[in-house]
């Protein structure tokens, strides 16, 4: 081979080399500092005082409706006093397709979900390394939940409001 080619597929592998190492730092800083937040949806959550939502609630019929909760309180937390309409499933986490998230450390990209039943609400985690806490147990199990129950996931607290 000619010192030329050489010298091109060295300065090839080099420059592969660094565009790994630079994709490899972007995952890792990703990870540490989560995803970007658009300035026009920071706005419209401090506008609001509550979590934007990508469709409206479906409410359940019969007897059941009036007794259910309709609203997920923020009692402590980043955005602790924001409320958020319960739908059918809300899933918390800090990945794109999550209905709330938490901007907390602690919690995973597919943390848990809360699910209306015909009964009442669930929360089921999903397996999250700093897990789901209802009144301050771990839930490892689908477990449901009342107004009165407090749920914790890392450092934010919540309630089911009427």
């Amino acid at each position: 081979m000619s010192d030329l080619l050489v010298l091109g597929l060295k300065l090839l592998f080099l420059a592969l080399l660094w565009m790994f190492v630079l994709f490899a730092i972007n995952v890792i800083r990703t990870d540490l500092f989560g995803r970007k937040v658009e300035a026009s949806a920071v706005g419209a959550l401090d506008a609001a005082g509550a979590v934007p939502t990508p469709s409206a609630p479906s409410k359940p019929r019969g007897r059941a409706a009036r007794r259910l909760p309709t609203t997920l309180r923020l009692t402590a937390g980043a955005i602790a006093g924001a409320s958020l309409p319960l739908g059918d499933t809300v899933l918390i986490g800090r990945g794109p397709d999550a209905t709330i998230d938490l901007h907390d450390q602690y919690m995973s990209t597919r943390h848990a979900a809360i699910t209306r039943t015909a009964s009442g609400f669930v929360i089921e985690d999903f397996g999250s390394t700093n897990g789901t806490f209802v009144n301050e147990r771990r839930i490892t199990t689908p477990t449901p939940i009342t107004p009165s129950d407090t749920i914790r996931i890392g450092r934010t607290t919540m309630i089911l409001d009427a």
